[in-house]
């Protein structure tokens, strides 16, 4: 009879022990399916200063287009983000967006306040990407020799200085009826853009 009680036992612990390992073979096979990929040191950079860098990145099989598509990416994202940052702090400051064009010499008016407003945020946004330089870049070649190239965009200077150049460019844009308002929250408004910029942080 005791025998049999410490066969029972035996048959228990390694049922258990079974189960165990069966578990943790499991939790194994889930982890390695959920692979980790690590940021290239162009998207690590542009971690560190989200407001005033941005990345871009382009494949071909000549290395140099590759760059340019990168740039040209970069450049395009980056003017989107402060577009929307200006639309937001125009929105908000009530210009009334009875904006010029960017053609400043024939002062054609659109019909569409959406578009117009657009329009005006980001003709003013590619005015401030041109201040910007490439910082960083990083290739990987693919197994058929087509390049992938990210570059990673800087603004030169900070939040404030960008919010000053917005704040001034849009100053110089609002019709005369609209001068003095502008004129006088100036301040207001310019603070208004670098706290959207901020936010970008």
């Amino acid at each position: 009879m005791q025998k049999n009680y410490f066969k029972v036992a035996v048959i228990v612990v390694i049922a258990s022990y079974t189960l165990i390992a069966c578990g943790g073979s499991k939790q194994m096979s889930s982890s390695s399916q959920n692979k980790v990929v690590a940021q290239n040191p162009c998207e690590q950079l542009q971690e560190e200063k989200t407001a005033l860098r941005a990345v871009g990145k382009g494949t071909n099989f000549r290395e140099q287009t590759a760059k340019n598509i990168a740039e040209m990416q970069a450049r395009s994202q980056f003017a989107r983000s402060i577009a929307s940052k200006i639309t937001t702090a125009t929105s908000e400051e009530a210009l009334g967006f009875d904006l010029f064009s960017s053609d400043v010499a024939t002062g054609n008016v659109a019909t569409d306040q959406g578009a117009k407003q657009n329009d005006f945020s980001q003709s003013i946004a590619e005015g401030v990407v041109k201040n910007t330089v490439v910082i960083r870049t990083y290739k990987e070649q693919r197994p058929d020799n087509q390049f992938d190239i990210w570059v990673c965009l800087e603004y030169q200077g900070d939040v404030a200085k960008m919010a000053n150049e917005i704040a001034k460019t849009v100053q110089q844009r609002v019709p005369d009826a609209q001068r003095a308002k502008m004129n006088a929250e100036f301040d207001q408004f310019r603070k208004r853009v670098e706290t959207e910029l901020e936010k970008s942080r």
